[in-house]
């Protein structure tokens, strides 16, 4: 196989991947529940409940990267078995590419920043951000991307060797 042949399929991959990250950017719009500040005349507050609704946003990121991941780097896996370890890189490449932009589309399609808005009385709940805080959700996506070749490579049948075979018994 050609570099340029190698090469090809490798920015497809990265570009339909990152197709797959804004797709899972408005899926998890749509499942995560954000956490809701409420206003009160000392400004905004969240409580302790609310707190653990925050965990709630990163965790569906994870889960959604995690899973789309796994298949992409399975599908990737048995699509170019002959491309070998130069797969890692290219999993690797796509998936932080992916966790990039279904972040940015969280927070750009999600709620506004609760210290923006304006017109607020007290007892007004405002919805959290979509933000994630941290890189380690976003490795989840590689790590569920570097899962999936492994399986489809373990699981995938051996390729009988010539020569290999035991043709005969010897006797002693």
């Amino acid at each position: 196989m050609s570099v340029k042949s190698w090469l090809s399929a490798a920015v497809t991959a990265v570009l339909i991947m990152a197709v797959l990250g804004a797709a899972a950017g408005f899926l998890w719009l749509a499942v995560a529940q954000p956490a809701q500040w409420e206003y009160r005349e000392q400004g905004l507050v969240l409580s302790e409940g609310a707190a653990a609704a925050q965990f709630g946003i990163v965790a569906w990121f994870a889960v959604i990267g995690f899973v789309l991941s796994v298949v992409f780097g399975w599908v990737l896996a048995v699509r170019r078995a002959a491309d070998g370890w130069r797969l890692a890189p290219v999993v690797i490449v796509a998936t932080v590419v992916a966790a990039l932009i279904c972040s940015r589309v969280g927070y750009s399609f999600g709620p506004p920043d609760p210290q923006t808005v304006t017109g607020l009385q007290p007892g007004d709940r405002v919805p959290m951000r979509f933000e994630l805080g941290a890189v380690s959700p976003m490795l989840m996506w590689t790590l569920g991307g570097l899962l999936g070749i492994v399986a489809a490579t373990f699981l995938r049948a051996p390729e009988p060797v010539q020569g290999d075979a035991v043709t005969a018994r010897s006797e002693p």
